[in-house]
Parts: structure tokens; sequence; C-alpha cells
């Protein structure tokens, strides 16, 4: 198995490294690269952007090679993980870890390699940093890593971390989607305006001081029942903004005003960036943009309420100011306050890709 791993690239841990019992019989799997071994109507059903591994067959202990297990590995960014880190879990019991392997980008390669088990499993798919696998050496069941936590300050926009996970059957016929997607959201300022007409302020300017993100995540916890949440926040109910300038890149968290807003419509086209925060989970305050600033010379603020941040998602916002805002930046306003029009569309969502052959 030593021989075959080392031929594939493939860096794999036996069990007996990783909890201390050892693996048997092992299934290896061959991962294709999109080009050249899926059709037009499944890159294009599938693929919106480059992918490193579209397909796996199971192979035998005979020469044979059988096409009937297929997984379709996609993300949505236009960069290449250069690695990948795959968890094997039983699906029963515990959960115990049953095979870990460290999947890599081999330039001029189209074929990958992974082993698991036999039977059900749970599928985790994390992507990793070319030879580092110390940090799963604590990995001895499914509860094990739903622990692992994302630190927001660790992130790269140019390339997030990306997380999938999905329950393989036992059958010997299967086809599986796994879609490895940041944990990020992004949030979208695509227009504002005010209309204050038949308001005592009338005709006034909203002067706009400061943007940002109140209850952003910061930490979060991608994996376990539930789908994944944040574990940590920034500016809890008003700007920290000590704890936001700290921060490797505090633009994705707090801009600059956009000064007097006035009917006619501005277009900044600004973004921000934190944990998706879905609002699952009991007790977890939802996240908000707020607009601060002065109207007819009162300090007032325009909290938005954000209910479902999901994951890999952009929420394009159009605001249109109708009245005074808030006197405080924990209280969200009210629909007659600001109108707020969403747009929710896929992360860097692209074009299906098509190949001719």
């Amino acid at each position: 198995m030593r021989s075959f791993a080392q031929d594939q690239k493939l860096q794999t841990m036996s069990r007996r490294k990783l909890i201390g019992r050892t693996s048997t019989q092992l299934h290896p799997y061959i991962l294709h690269s999109s080009a050249g071994y899926t059709s037009v109507a499944i890159i294009t059903a599938f693929l919106q952007v480059p992918a490193l591994f579209s397909s796996c067959e199971r192979v035998s202990n005979s020469t044979e090679v059988h096409t009937e297990a297929q997984i379709y590995i996609q993300w949505t960014k236009n960069t290449t993980p250069k690695a990948i880190d795959l968890f094997f879990f039983d699906t029963l019991g515990a959960q115990k870890l049953d095979t870990y392997q460290q999947i890599l980008d081999v330039p001029g390669r189209s074929r990958q390699y992974g082993v698991s088990g036999p039977g059900a499993k749970r599928l985790v798919a994390l992507s990793g940093t070319a030879g580092l696998t110390d940090p799963w050496l604590d990995i001895r069941n499914y509860g094990s890593i739903c622990k692992k936590t994302y630190r927001l300050e660790e992130e790269d926009l140019d390339a997030p971390q990306l997380v999938a996970e999905t329950l393989l059957d036992s059958s010997s016929s299967r086809i599986t989607l796994l879609n490895l997607q940041p944990m990020l959201s992004q949030i979208r300022i695509n227009s504002v305006s005010c209309d204050f007409s038949g308001r005592p302020y009338a005709g006034k300017f909203f002067s706009n001081s400061k943007l940002y993100l109140t209850y952003a995540g910061t930490e979060y916890k991608p994996l376990g029942p539930g789908g994944g949440h944040p574990v940590s926040w920034i500016n809890a109910g008003a700007l920290d903004s000590l704890a936001t300038l700290a921060l490797p890149h505090p633009e994705i968290m707090l801009k600059e005003g956009l000064g007097d807003i006035g009917p006619q419509r501005q277009y900044p086209e600004l973004s921000f960036f934190c944990y998706a925060n879905p609002g699952r989970q009991e007790g977890i305050p939802r996240t908000r943009l707020v607009l601060e600033g002065t109207l007819d010379g009162h300090l007032c603020y325009y909290p938005i309420e954000i209910p479902h941040l999901e994951a890999a998602q952009v929420y394009s916002f159009d605001i249109t100011l109708r009245r005074m805002g808030s006197p405080d930046p924990d209280i969200p306003v009210s629909s007659d306050a600001a109108l707020v029009e969403t747009l929710t569309v896929p992360w860097q969502n692209r074009e299906p890709t098509t190949v001719s052959f």
C-alpha cells in the first residue's frame, strides 16, 4: 500500500497513527479531473467553476475498474485548492474515523487516489495545506472534527477556507455531488438613497459617517448538527473600533461613510465579509449592517438586520432611508424607516463550463 500511495502522491495516515488502531480491508478510489472523464452534460449541470477532482471510481483487487461509484467535487471559487483533506467516518455508534488522506493537486496528473473501508461512510472534505497533517492527529471520530473552529483573521478572501460533508451509502452504485464552499458570507451595498417626503425634515440629507457590521461572526464551527454557526462575534451591539481595527483587514467590517445621502440614488457597491449566521442556533444574535450618521442635527443609526445569513452567499442591498433612524445601533430599524430590497446570489457565481470533445 505504501508504494501505491507514493506513486500517486497520496498523503495518507493510517488509523494506527491517528487513533491507535490498525486499518483493514481498505478500498482505493480513483479521482479523475473533469475535462477528460466527464461528459458535457455532467460538466454543464455540476461545474460552474473549475474543479480539481470530479469523479471517483472504485478499484477492485483485480485490474478491473468499476465506474459505478462517482463523487463529483466542486467549489465556488476560481482558485484551485493545493490540497484537500478527506476524512471517512463510520455512520453508526461513535462514528469513528475510518481513514484520512490528503489529496494533492499535482499539475499535469489527471488521476488522484483515495481510500476508505467498506460500508456506509460520512465523508468530510476540507481545503488544506500541502504536507500539513499534524493538526489532525487528535481526530478520532466525527464528534472530534465537529469541534474544529475557524477564525476570520486567518481567512484569505482570494482563497477562503472550504468545507463540505456528505453521506455515502454502502450500495455499489451511487453518484454524489460534494460541494466545497466557503464559510464566509458577503454583504454588499448596491445602492442607497433617502426619501423623507412628508416628514418635518423633508429635503434634508443624511450625512453618513460610518458603515459597519455588528454581531459579525469571527469564529465559526462548520460541522455538526444543525449546520455551521458562529461561536464568537465582533461589535456586539455597537462598533468596537479597537477590536475591528486590530483585524488584519478591518475594511471587511468597517468602512468610511458615503457622506451626504439624498434623493438621488448612489451606487457605492461596497462589500463586507463575516462568517455565516443563519439563525438556526437559539441565543445567537443576528448579524446587522449599520449606517451611522446625522440627520437634521441628530445622531442616528440604521441597523439593518440580516435574518438568514448563509455561507457562500452574497446579499446585495438596495436601501431607501425613509425616516429618522434609531438612537441606538443595537435597535434594528423597521421597514418604514428603511426600505431594503435584497438580492441573494451564490458566492462568485460563474457561467457553466462547456468542454468540447
